[in-house]
């Protein structure tokens, strides 16, 4: 359990950061050489959600249990298959490969503490 819920800690830390340069940085996580205003603005826009988000998947595990705690690991979850997902369509492999590790991770967690 104490390795799961490490897993879980990181593939959250791992979604804060990338939440953080998708708002400081887009053009890192986009692939253009100077970012757009709308680039710059979703950026933000993904950092306002990714932030609070992984904060809750990884606290949220160590200092509760059940399904207050499972559901908010779930939610977390669906992020990273929406972000999966919008990687798909982009073909970025290192956002599906990503997204979809941490999803099982917040998912096996939730389960594992329900």
């Amino acid at each position: 359990m104490t390795v799961l819920l490490a897993a879980n800690t990181l593939a959250a830390v791992a979604g804060i950061a990338f939440a953080l340069v998708g708002g400081v940085r887009p053009a890192a996580l986009s692939d253009s050489g100077a970012p757009s205003g709308g680039e710059r603005f979703y950026g933000w826009m993904y950092a306002v959600r990714g932030v609070p988000l992984g904060v809750a998947a990884a606290v949220a595990p160590l200092v509760w249990t059940g399904a207050v705690c499972s559901l908010v690991l779930y939610t977390a979850a669906a992020a990273q298959v929406g972000d999966a997902a919008i990687g798909i369509a982009t073909r970025k492999w290192t956002m599906i490969v990503g997204a979809a590790v941490a999803a099982v991770l917040h998912v096996a967690t939730a389960v594992a503490i329900r």
